[in-house]
């Protein structure tokens, strides 16, 4: 209760004097990451296969985790103060611009991207370009503050959805009317994700951005967003690709395209591992074996 009551009683002030907050998140991010003593060895043990284990680097940029992680707040309090038809100009610097052309056609599009910067408002501040999109969210606890989240998140346009059973239902539904799907997938929420190698090791990433864009006939375009100053973003956009529908298998289709989405995510992680914002035990949590126990193996890095 009392997160959505801070956040509700945040945002008016926060949408119309946006500098104070990130002032102020910077102070609040570095006092966590000074007394979360466990919270920042969490995160000093998920950036440290990033710097090849150099425990001295990843402990410094595991500050700038803390601090991008109260920006992001700050950035979700501002939203709702910000014009969506302006927002692109304001918050984006887009690296291959050309290869958001496919926007403009009728095919279904997936937009994957992962914890750096902020996803969520490059895909708003992409709204205007014509295509309407939906999102799918982690759901949160309590729901009081979720369902504020959810207010906020939309406040820019688009629809955002908890992952649960409803929430994937009423996405398909958009995705299938023309709107643009936006997934997050560097953290597999429902314990049922494809093996794949990233940064050394092995962990479960979703399988469902690939599910989905296979029976869909949907192309994915992964995005990568990395902060530059307060709400200055730069957004890479990476090759569209599809997910093979024939002649393989569905398995073999998803093998192929998570160890590609598991290259091009740690090129992005390794680039800027401060920004990853990913703050649960992240080697443990999705850690899995190489040889799946029912006859699946890892996708390794030869599918890429």
């Amino acid at each position: 209760m009392w997160k959505a009551i801070l956040l509700g009683a945040t945002v008016p002030l926060a949408s119309r004097f946006p500098a104070p907050f990130y002032g102020l998140a910077w102070v609040l991010g570095t006092l966590a990451w000074a007394i979360q003593r466990r919270g920042r060895a969490r995160i000093i043990r998920n950036l440290a296969p990033a710097f090849d284990g150099h425990e001295g680097m990843a402990r410094r940029a595991s500050l700038q985790v803390f601090r991008n992680v109260a920006r992001y707040y700050a950035d979700m309090a501002s939203l709702p103060g910000m014009d969506p038809a302006t927002l692109e100009a304001r918050a984006l610097d887009i690296v291959h611009n050309e290869r958001l052309e496919v926007l403009k056609g009728d095919r279904p599009v997936i937009i994957v991207s992962a914890h750096l910067g902020n996803p969520e408002i490059a895909v708003q501040a992409l709204a205007e370009r014509g295509r309407p999109f939906a999102a799918l969210v982690e759901p949160l606890e309590p729901p009081t503050y979720a369902r504020k989240l959810l207010q906020i998140r939309s406040s820019a346009g688009g629809r955002f959805y908890e992952a649960t059973t409803m929430g994937v239902h009423s996405a398909m539904r958009d995705l299938r009317e023309g709107a643009v799907l936006a997934l997050i997938a560097d953290r597999d929420m429902q314990g049922r994700g494809v093996c794949v190698e990233f940064m050394g090791r092995h962990v479960r990433l979703p399988r469902g951005p690939w599910v989905i864009a296979r029976r869909e006939g949907a192309l994915v375009v992964p995005m990568f967003v990395e902060r530059r100053n307060r709400m200055r973003f730069q957004l890479f956009v990476e090759d569209p690709f599809e997910v093979d529908a024939e002649p393989v298998t569905e398995d073999e289709a998803v093998c192929r395209a998570a160890a590609h989405w598991a290259t091009l995510l740690e090129e992005y992680v390794r680039r800027e591992p401060g920004q990853w914002t990913v703050t649960e035990d992240y080697w443990r949590v999705h850690a899995c074996e190489p040889e799946e126990p029912h006859g699946r193996p890892c996708c390794a890095k030869e599918y890429a």
